[in-house]
């Protein structure tokens, strides 16, 4: 598509309330961008596997959320559902300033590993 690799790179982690345009640019990344192109192919693969860690972690909140709307009554589901809203927030947080890291490092051409899905992405670019 023409594009530096550090702007590539930075696409790759859009934040998905971008209508999931990073989902889309991994993908493109991975199915287009040939073997020698590590730096690409390892952020759009990092990019990839932390939007797969934050849908899962959205789906657990969603089951516990129903889990605590269904199982309890009266005071202690708003303390116990205001404890959960909370620590979603304060996740959503993480993953925003992760996925903000991911696009400053990438466009400085840097490849920025995160612990585990870091690895993971090297191996595997």
């Amino acid at each position: 598509m023409n594009l530096d690799y550090n702007v590539a790179g930075l696409l790759c982690y859009l934040p998905w309330c971008f209508c999931f345009a990073d989902l889309i640019f991994c993908v493109l990344w991975l199915a287009t961008e040939p073997k020698e192109s590590r730096f690409v192919r390892f952020h759009a693969l990092q990019g990839l596997l932390l939007f797969g860690l934050g849908f899962v972690v959205g789906i657990i909140f969603r089951i516990l959320g129903t889990g605590m709307a269904v199982t309890t009554s009266g005071v202690v589901e708003a303390g116990g559902f205001g404890l959960l809203l909370l620590l979603q927030m304060v996740v959503g947080v993480v993953f925003l300033v992760l996925y903000i890291l991911g696009m400053i490092k990438a466009y400085q051409g840097q490849m920025w590993k995160l612990p585990i899905i870091g690895d993971i992405a090297e191996k595997n670019a």
